[in-house]
């Protein structure tokens, strides 16, 4: 999540270009299914961007967004590792995929809100802020089996993320897909 409907727009739009240029690049199959993991993470931006334009008021728009669109996106994500990239045969990360995109889809029924008293501030989904124990199924089931990368998004950046931001942790989803838009641009 960004701190405003531009950034939000603008975070979607420079990410995709710079995945839509890179996929037409000729590259491997490995960093073609990076680059469509990148746009599937940097697509939170089009929920973020209709929060934002809408000023969170408690819509219909509002309502479908949090409770259909943000699930969906969450859950493609982490299908898109488990089964794409990974091709899982593990039937314990397949019963643990199926229940937390269950609770993905239970956890944000009802209407995002604006965090109040940051300047970075962000849509809280659900209008419930997520615990940091949420977060960890989810980064995982996202970057796993990267070990490195896991350890480093949960230990440390995370962590910087809470102490910047005050809660919030979507702040600087914005932030992360620009950065790994533009790292992919110069690595690949």
């Amino acid at each position: 999540m960004c701190f405003s409907f531009r950034v939000s727009l603008a975070t979607f739009i420079s990410s995709w270009s710079i995945s839509l240029y890179l996929l037409n690049k000729g590259l491997s199959e490995k960093r073609k299914q990076l680059v469509i993991a990148l746009m599937i993470f940097s697509s939170m931006q089009v929920p973020d961007a209709i929060l934002w334009y809408t000023g969170m008021k408690k819509n219909n728009l509002n309502f479908l967004t949090t409770s259909i669109l943000i699930p969906l996106i969450l859950s493609l994500q982490i299908l898109y590792n488990v089964y794409v990239m990974n091709k899982n045969k593990n039937k314990i990360i397949s019963l643990v995929t199926i229940l937390f995109i269950l609770y993905i889809f239970f956890r944000f029924q009802g209407y995002s809100s604006p965090l109040c008293g940051s300047r970075l501030s962000s849509p809280i989904w659900g209008s419930n802020e997520l615990k940091y124990w949420e977060l960890i199924p989810f980064v995982f089931l996202i970057l796993y089996p990267r070990w490195t990368i896991l350890a480093q998004t949960l230990f440390i950046i995370l962590p910087i993320i809470y102490l910047i931001t005050g809660g919030g942790y979507g702040s600087l989803w914005c932030a992360i897909a620009n950065i790994i838009a533009f790292y992919y641009l110069y690595k690949f």
